[in-house]
C-alpha cells in the first residue's frame, strides 16, 4: 500500500483530501469520495510520474496477494475520471494507453505536511471490501462547503438511507464475510489427506470415478512405459486396465460422465491414438488419430460423443485453440471461439452442467479462462500469471481446485460467484498437482510429488558417454546450474537451507559453497552469468511482484534494475555491457522478447512470442524458443534477421531443454530410449545419452567456457503417489459466499447495477517448499 506524502494533493484544477479521500474542483460543484482502491491507483499514478504505468503493475500494487478482474480496475479509473471530471475521450487528467495501462497526464503537488500512518483508511473500513464506480456518502463538512440544490436533498436522503442499510449489513454480514474471503483457512477447512498409493516409482494423472469409489492412474514401468490402473479409494490392491503392446505406452485416464467408459492416450514410437474402455475392463477401441500427432490433457464432451483437447499450432498457423474430436467421424475440428494470435489453448474441462468450459491459456503465464460450452468470447477467471498444473469442478459448478506453482505448490480453491481465491492446507509432505474431482461425490485425488533432484556434471570431450558424476551433493532439492565462464564456480537454486536460495561455490571445493542472503530466488530459469563472470541476473520475488537483480558474484550485493516491464520473465547479457535482453509478460499471458539501452531503459527492438531466449558469444547471436510451435531460432546480436534453424525441436512443452556450445545448438529434451540426450539440433546422428531414465530438471544446460563440462540438474528420486481426501462441508459453503446476494440487495435499494465484489487470500504465510516453476 502507498502512502500519501501529504494530506493535501493537487492534480491540475482539483485538490485531493487524501485522509478523507475526497476530490474537490476549482470550479464548484460537489465534491466526490473515492473509495480506497481508487485513492490508491491515483497515488501509484502519481508515484509514477507521468510514465505509463502497466496494468499489471497496478493490479500488483494495489491488489497484491488477490485475484482481481479487470472490471476493478476500470471501476477504479472510471471513479477517478468522475471525480476529476474527465473525459476518456480527451483526457485532462488520465489516459488510457491501448493493451497496456494507464497514465497520469495533469501536473501534480503535495501542499501541506507529511502524513502519519493514522491517516490511511484502516483495513477494517467495510468500503475497502466494495470498489464500486459510484459516489459514496459524503462527510459530514465536505471541502469545500456548498449550498445544496433543492433536487440534491432528496439523493442526499437517499444515500442516508443506504449508508445506514451498509451499516446494519455490516453487523449483519461483516463477520461472515470477512472470515469467508480472508480468514485462516486451515482453521477454517480441514482437509483429511490419505496416500492411497505408496509404491516405489511412478503413479501419475489419477482421474476419479464420478462416485467417487473408484482412481484411474497411469503407472509408469521399468522401461519408460507406462500402464493403466484401476483401484478402489482406500490402499487396497490396484488391478491393471489396459494391456498395451510392446513399446506402447497408455497414460491420461478421464471417466466419462456416466461412469462407464474410460478415454485415454496409446503412444507408441510411430503411432499416437485416443482410446475408449470400458469401466469394467475388456479391450479398449479407438476413438480417434492424436492431433497432428500431439496430445495433451482433455475432456469428454458433455453429450459423450467426442473429446475436446488443446491442440498444437498448425503449420503456418499462429494459435493453438481447442479442438473437438468426434468420434462419429474421427475428425478433430476447432472449436468456435475468440482467440488472439499466439493464443495456447489447454486443460479445458465443461462444467458439471455442461454449460461453461474452463480453461488455461498460455504455458509458462497461464491463467484460467471461461466461456460458453457452445463456444463465444472467453473471459479471465484468474490473474495468475503462472504455472497451473491441473484443476478441476467443483462438484455443483460453485467454484474449482486448481494447482498452481510459484516457488511452491499449492492446492487453491476459486469461487466462481466473487473471484475469491483461497488456498487449501498443504500437504504433510510433497508436493499436490493435477487434482481430480468426482463428478457426483465432493472427493478429489490429486498426485503427490516428494520427487528430489540434484546438480550432475559430464565431461564433453572425453569422446563417448561419461556418466554423470554429482556436484555438491545435499539432501536437498539443487536444480537449474550455471557456470562461470572461466568454469571455476557454479550458481545454482536450492532448497538445501530450508528455504529457496540462490548458492555459490567453487566446483570440487564444497567448502566454499555460500548463499547470496536478501535474494528470494524465483526458480523458473537459471542464473545468467555476465561474460566477465562478475555478475549474475537472477529472477527474485519481492512485495512488489517479481523483479530482476543482478548479483555481484564476489560480494553478493543485490541491485534491482528498472526494467520498464511489470514483470520479467527472463534476462540475459549480450557482448555489449550497454544491452540487457529481457523477456517481459506482454500483459496477456504471453512472453515478449526485448532488447534494451542500459542507460535509459528505451526499446532498441523486440519479438514477440519468445519461450526461452539466450545469448550465445560463440556466434555473438541470440537464439530462442516459441511456446507455440516446435523448433528453434536465431537473430543477430541487434534482434534483427530472424531465422528458423530448427524445426521439429524442441518441443513447445520442453521449450527450456536445450543449450548452445560452440556456436551450435543441442537439444536436451526426452527422446525414445534416452530420457535425456545430448544432441546436435542441425547435425545428423543421436548424439549421446546423459541419462537414459531422467529427465533434465527444468533443462537449461551449461557448458563452461573451454568446452570441457556440460552441467546440468537431474532427479535423484522420482516418486510421486496419489492422494485422496474427502471435501468437507465447510469447503462447500466458502465456495457459495452470502455476500455477493445481500450486496445485491442494497445495489436493488439504489436500482444501480451490480458491480463486481473481489476477495483475496490474507491467510497466513504458508510453507515453502521447492517447486520448479515452469
Amino acid at each position: 500500500m502507498i502512502r500519501p506524502t501529504a494530506t493535501r494533493l493537487r492534480v491540475l484544477d482539483c485538490e485531493v483530501d487524501t485522509q478523507r479521500r475526497m476530490v474537490a474542483r476549482d470550479e464548484g460543484g460537489e465534491a466526490r469520495r473515492l473509495t480506497p482502491k481508487a485513492l490508491q491507483v491515483l497515488l501509484v499514478l502519481v508515484e509514477r510520474g507521468g510514465s505509463v504505468v502497466a496494468r499489471e503493475t497496478l493490479f500488483q500494487q494495489v491488489w497484491p496477494d488477490t485475484m482481481p478482474t479487470d472490471d476493478v480496475l476500470t471501476q477504479a479509473i472510471t471513479q477517478l475520471r468522475k471525480a476529476f471530471g474527465d473525459d476518456r475521450d480527451a483526457p485532462r487528467y488520465i489516459e488510457t494507453i491501448a493493451k497496456t495501462g494507464y497514465r497520469l497526464l495533469a501536473p501534480t503537488a503535495w501542499l501541506d505536511e507529511a502524513v502519519g500512518d493514522e491517516a490511511m483508511q484502516p483495513a477494517s473500513d467495510p468500503s475497502a471490501a466494495m470498489d464500486t464506480s459510484g459516489p459514496e456518502p459524503a462527510p459530514a463538512s465536505p471541502a469545500p462547503r456548498r449550498r445544496l440544490p433543492a433536487s440534491a436533498f432528496a439523493a442526499a436522503a437517499i444515500l442516508l438511507m443506504l449508508a445506514a442499510a451498509a451499516t446494519l449489513w455490516t453487523f449483519a454480514a461483516g463477520d461472515a464475510a470477512s472470515g469467508a474471503a480472508v480468514a485462516e483457512v486451515p482453521a477454517a477447512l480441514d482437509l483429511d489427506y490419505r496416500a492411497i498409493t505408496s509404491t516405489p516409482g511412478q503413479e501419475r494423472l489419477p482421474a476419479l470415478s464420478p462416485d467417487g469409489s473408484t482412481v484411474a492412474f497411469a503407472q509408469a514401468g521399468a522401461n519408460g512405459d507406462s500402464v493403466l490402473m484401476l483401484q478402489p479409494v482406500a490402499q487396497a490392491a490396484a488391478r491393471a486396465l489396459t494391456q498395451p503392446g510392446a513399446g506402447e505406452s497408455d497414460s491420461m485416464p478421464v471417466w466419462s460422465r456416466d461412469g462407464t467408459r474410460i478415454a485415454f492416450v496409446r503412444v507408441s514410437p510411430d503411432d499416437c491414438r485416443f482410446m475408449l474402455v470400458a469401466a469394467s475392463g475388456g479391450e479398449p477401441r479407438e476413438a480417434g488419430p492424436c492431433l497432428h500427432g500431439s496430445w495433451s490433457q482433455f475432456d469428454w464432451t458433455p453429450d459423450g460423443r467426442g473429446l475436446v483437447m488443446g491442440g498444437p499450432r498448425a503449420d503456418g498457423g499462429t494459435s493453438a485453440p481447442l479442438q473437438r474430436l468426434d468420434f462419429a467421424s474421427g475428425r478433430w475440428q476447432p472449436l468456435n471461439y475468440a482467440f488472439d494470435e499466439g493464443d495456447v489453448d489447454q486443460l479445458p474441462r465443461y462444467s458439471p452442467d455442461g454449460r461453461q468450459l474452463v480453461f488455461r491459456r498460455n504455458l509458462s503465464l497461464a491463467d484460467l479462462w471461461i466461456m460458453p460450452a457452445e463456444g463465444g468470447t472467453p473471459r479471465p477467471l484468474t490473474r495468475l500469471r503462472g504455472d497451473i498444473r491441473g484443476w478441476d469442478w467443483l462438484p455443483d459448478g460453485s467454484g474449482l481446485v486448481l494447482s498452481h506453482v510459484s516457488g511452491e505448490s499449492t492446492l487453491w480453491m476459486l469461487r466462481l460467484a466473487d473471484g475469491g481465491l483461497q488456498p487449501l492446507p498443504r500437504l504433510p509432505m510433497g508436493n499436490a498437482v493435477h487434482p481430480d474431482i468426482a463428478a457426483d461425490a465432493w472427493s478429489m485425488v490429486f498426485e503427490i510429488d516428494q520427487s528430489r533432484s540434484g546438480l550432475f556434471r559430464t565431461r564433453l570431450d572425453a569422446g563417448g558417454e561419461s556418466p554423470p558424476e554429482p556436484v555438491f551433493a545435499s539432501s536437498g532439492v539443487d536444480m537449474l546450474p550455471s557456470i562461470s565462464p572461466d568454469g571455476r564456480t557454479l550458481a545454482f537454486l536450492s532448497d538445501r537451507s530450508m528455504s529457496v536460495q540462490l548458492w555459490l561455490g567453487e566446483v570440487d571445493q564444497p567448502a566454499t559453497l555460500r548463499a547470496v542472503e536478501g535474494l528470494q530466488p524465483l526458480p523458473r530459469h537459471p542464473p545468467v552469468w555476465s561474460g566477465d563472470g562478475r555478475s549474475l541476473l537472477v529472477l527474485g520475488r519481492t512485495g512488489a511482484g517479481e523483479r530482476l537483480f543482478e548479483v555481484d558474484a564476489g560480494s553478493g550485493r543485490l541491485q534491482a534494475l528498472p526494467v520498464p516491464a511489470a514483470r520479467p520473465v527472463f534476462a540475459a547479457y549480450t557482448a555489449r555491457p550497454d544491452r540487457l535482453l529481457v523477456g517481459v509478460d506482454d500483459g496477456r499471458g504471453r512472453v515478449r522478447l526485448v532488447l534494451y539501452a542500459r542507460d535509459d531503459w528505451r526499446e532498441l527492438a523486440a519479438e514477440d512470442d519468445v519461450g526461452l531466449a539466450r545469448y550465445d558469444a560463440a556466434s555473438d547471436a541470440i537464439v530462442f524458443t516459441r511456446p507455440s510451435a516446435p523448433g528453434l531460432w536465431r537473430a543477430d546480436a541487434s534482434l534483427r534477421g530472424i531465422a528458423r534453424i530448427s524445426d521439429t525441436r524442441p518441443e513447445p512443452q520442453h521449450y527450456r531443454h536445450w543449450g548452445m556450445h560452440g556456436g551450435r545448438a543441442y537439444s536436451i529434451g526426452p527422446e525414445p530410449g534416452c530420457a535425456t540426450p545430448w544432441r546436435e539440433l542441425q547435425a545428423a546422428g543421436p548424439g549421446s545419452c546423459l541419462s537414459r531414465d531422467g529427465v533434465a530438471v527444468g533443462g537449461s544446460p551449461a557448458v563452461d567456457g573451454q568446452g570441457r563440462w556440460l552441467y546440468l540438474g537431474l532427479p535423484m528420486t522420482q516418486s510421486v503417489d496419489i492422494g485422496w481426501t474427502r471435501l468437507p462441508q465447510a469447503l462447500r459453503a466458502a465456495a457459495t459466499p452470502v455476500v455477493p446476494e445481500r450486496r445485491w440487495t442494497l445495489a436493488k435499494v439504489m436500482d444501480r447495477p451490480l458491480r463486481g465484489m473481489t476477495f483475496g487470500c490474507a491467510a497466513g504465510r504458508c510453507r515453502h517448499d521447492f517447486v520448479l516453476v515452469s
